[in-house]
């Protein structure tokens, strides 16, 4: 572990130590467990999601800045993985933490620049921004000391994962040139205007867990509207993808 997660680690056991569930109702710590159990176990998916995309960026020769940036990514996840089961824990109050994960496939799909670059677009460019925007504005809605600290890491994080994403695309675009361009531009132009009603990942219709990491639905749309606007559009038209 390096000396950014080891601090951030050490950072957030003391905070989380604070977290006071002792006055929750029983039914509220309940739900929270399960939808932050839910969060560690994507995030601990996350792991293998990054070291797969390491495996793309040395099948298409990407430079090695970007190869070790995705490195690092995926040590993020597995810190974020670490700061969702730590909370969950809490909640439930009993030791939560990862199972096995399926493999099964893992190493199939398109490792071409293509079929790369079309990935990236849309799982990096689009859900890694759209993830920082949401868990920042929900590290700013935080109740609690401990959640603020583990969002504003995540949030932190996945705008660097995000900028990666974008980085590798921009990589890839000049690699492939218009064809490959063009190609990008007819899966994530449409991708970009839908995304801000689909597949929000920090929303929950249960009202009562907004604050505690989640946003209303209502609100989780407005942020990613926003996000389109001011940051996806700009970015995509930047690239010649919009």
């Amino acid at each position: 572990m390096g000396v950014k997660h080891q601090a951030e680690r050490e950072y957030f056991r003391e905070a989380v130590g604070k977290l006071d569930v002792e006055e929750m109702a029983p039914a509220l710590r309940r739900r929270l467990s399960e939808l932050w159990l839910r969060r560690a176990q994507n995030e601990h998916a996350s792991v293998a999601s990054f070291d797969r995309f390491c495996l793309g960026l040395l099948a298409v020769g990407a430079p090695p800045d970007l190869l070790e940036r995705a490195h690092h990514a995926a040590l993020d996840e597995l810190l974020h993985t670490r700061l969702c089961f730590a909370v969950a824990s809490q909640y439930a109050g009993k030791p939560l933490g990862p199972g096995p994960l399926s493999l099964h496939g893992a190493l199939g799909g398109d490792f071409s620049l293509a079929g790369l670059a079309l990935s990236t677009a849309l799982e990096g460019c689009l859900g890694e921004t759209l993830s920082a925007i949401e868990a920042e504005r929900c590290a700013e809605l935080a109740k609690l000391p401990a959640l603020k600290t583990a969002l504003e890491i995540i949030a932190k994080d996945e705008a660097e994962h995000a900028e990666l994403a974008w980085a590798f695309l921009r990589f890839a675009c000049e690699i492939g040139g218009e064809t490959l361009t063009s190609q990008v531009r007819r899966r994530m132009a449409p991708a970009l205007h839908t995304s801000a009603e689909s597949g929000v990942k920090y929303a929950c219709a249960d009202l009562a867990v907004s604050g505690f990491g989640f946003l209303d639905p209502e609100e989780a749309i407005a942020v990613r509207r926003e996000a389109l606007a001011k940051v996806l559009i700009p970015a995509a038209k930047a690239l010649g993808l919009a």
